[in-house]
């Protein structure tokens, strides 16, 4: 089964079995429960250097809170993403699939009357299909701090750092909401999609089930190599770019929401590293058309 294929059953599969379960969730007020799945196809680009390649992506995540007095919540949640790519103009196939699973636990609780505190812990894996589990491992924390300067607008600041894959990352975020009108909000786009969590979107509710959202996030993707790959053995790859997309949003029903995103990755650029971590080469691609749907819900 590709992964269009299983994309498109989990994307089925997932809305019957989380619509089916609302009612019997709302009788746990102080349990939040939430999920995501969905499909992102990226279009042939082409290498500065010569050959081209695509890729298409399937992730699902879930996740669960509970709340722990009045101020403060404490979850687990687990992700997972699949990405096939497709190369040509090489004269061998630098890899196939690579996997990411990661497993976190966020905390948040409340700072005086307007103030909220976040962490996160998470340890995952990132690897080619056939490489060794234990060199993709990494180990990654982000702390944020937001204030709700008006009923309308919260604003804060965060942090994260990302450790492994022979590479350490440090990488700031801004926070914001603003409802700006009854209709337009500008905002981290923290649903499940094919994007991560980050980055800032505004968008426009037409009503209570329709929005329309334009955004843009920094996007970086690292994982290791097999041990006999052909273009760096037990070394790592990493493709980085700025998508920028539209997304329609449709609210089917109170807890499950569908969005259709079409945009493209700007100033694409893939690294590939020794097993030291040490750069064996850089290779700009072209602007590459993206595509994606994904469903999240929560009960």
């Amino acid at each position: 089964m590709n992964l269009l294929r299983l994309s498109i059953f989990v994307l089925f599969f997932t809305a019957v079995v989380a619509e089916k379960s609302v009612l019997a969730s709302q009788q746990k007020a102080d349990w939040s429960t939430r999920f995501g799945t969905g499909y992102l196809l990226s279009d042939d680009a082409d290498f500065d250097n010569g050959g081209n390649y695509s890729s298409q992506s399937f992730f699902i995540s879930g996740s669960t809170r509970k709340a722990i007095g009045q101020n403060s919540s404490l979850g687990v949640g687990v992700d997972y993403t699949a990405i096939d790519y497709d190369f040509g103009g090489f004269a061998v196939t630098p890899w196939g699939r690579a996997d990411f699973l990661t497993l976190s636990v966020p905390f948040s609780t409340a700072i005086g009357e307007e103030g909220q505190f976040g962490f996160i812990g998470s340890l995952g894996t990132a690897s080619e299909e056939s490489a060794d589990f234990a060199e993709g491992v990494t180990v990654t924390t982000v702390v944020s701090y937001m204030h709700r300067f008006a009923p309308a607008l919260s604003a804060g600041l965060g942090a994260g750092y990302v450790y492994g894959l022979e590479d350490s990352t440090f990488f700031p975020m801004l926070l914001v909401r603003w409802q700006i009108t009854d209709h337009l909000l500008l905002a981290n786009p923290f649903r499940p999609g094919p994007f991560g969590p980050a980055g800032l979107e505004l968008s426009y509710r037409f009503n209570e089930q329709l929005d329309f959202g334009l955004g843009g996030v920094y996007r970086s993707v690292r994982f290791a190599l097999d041990d006999t790959s052909p273009v760096a053995p037990a070394g790592f790859a990493e493709f980085e770019g700025f998508p920028v997309f539209a997304r329609i949003g449709w609210d089917a029903t109170q807890s499950i929401s569908l969005n259709g995103y079409l945009g493209m990755t700007l100033g694409g650029q893939l690294n590939i590293d020794d097993s030291g971590g040490h750069e064996l080469s850089e290779d700009d691609y072209d602007t590459q058309a993206i595509i994606g749907l994904n469903i999240s819900g929560r009960f």
